[in-house]
């Protein structure tokens, strides 16, 4: 029987650098960096709540570029779009996008952040099972040395 090893089937993209940095109303990743999907039939989107300022409610949008530095639009409001509460401290929240229903030409992703001004905090992981196995991970986002399996 054989089976996945996690890194050679998804590439994995970090929404920002470092989860102790709060969260400000931005796009993750900035322009310039938004992940191409393209080769890919459907796309993970992990977000992890830290603490949440009980004053914030953030809101998370997954939205659709044609390029890594396009314009970001929407997707749909209903089913790439969470509210937490002020309450939510580390929960986590998926979405799961099939490429396909992306409007056409729009291959990139980033996750639009609002309403979080009073220091709240979260982690945005991408998580992209490609076509093509291996695929090819950043080394400044998860180096091999960080890869470990235990199989066989």
């Amino acid at each position: 029987m054989s089976g996945e090893i996690f890194a050679h089937r998804f590439k994995v993209a970090k929404g920002q650098d470092l989860v102790e940095t709060a969260l400000t109303a931005t796009d993750y990743p900035s322009s310039g960096s938004y992940v191409d999907v393209g080769n890919a039939e459907r796309v993970h989107v992990l977000v992890h709540f830290g603490t949440i300022d009980a004053s914030d409610t953030p809101v998370i949008e997954i939205k659709q570029a044609t390029a890594a530095d396009g314009t970001l639009t929407t997707i749909n409001t209903t089913y790439c779009k969470h509210t937490a509460a002020g309450n939510d401290d580390g929960e986590l929240v998926l979405f799961t996008i099939e490429t396909k229903k992306l409007t056409e030409n729009y291959s990139f992703l980033a996750a639009a952040v609002s309403s979080v001004d009073n220091g709240s905090y979260g982690d945005i992981l991408f998580l992209v099972p490609e076509n093509e196995v291996p695929v090819t991970q950043a080394t400044a986002v998860c180096p091999s040395a960080s890869q470990h399996e235990y199989v066989g």
